[in-house]
């Protein structure tokens, strides 16, 4: 849940719920932050799972994990069933 706690993390997520992949370039030109800063961002919803990451000619392309967060989703959704 820690890469879904930042608001620039789900910027780029909510980016890629509108377009099948985008570059990284690209990511970082939409949002106007710094290339480490958004690398950095990149990286870690790629770990987690919630990217799938893939090399274009010289750039790193990423598209949405729908499985992972449809997964996560859910998995939050029956947590908070429970709380009530």
């Amino acid at each position: 849940m820690n890469a879904l706690s930042d608001d620039v993390r789900l910027r780029i997520l909510e980016m890629l719920t509108r377009r099948e992949e985008m570059c990284a370039q690209e990511i970082i030109e939409h949002l106007g932050l710094s290339e480490s800063t958004v690398s950095r961002h990149l990286s870690q919803l790629a770990a987690t799972g919630f990217l799938t990451e893939r090399r274009k000619e010289a750039n790193k392309c990423y598209s949405l994990n729908t499985d992972r967060v449809v997964d996560t989703v859910r998995a939050l959704t029956n947590f908070l069933a429970k709380q009530q």
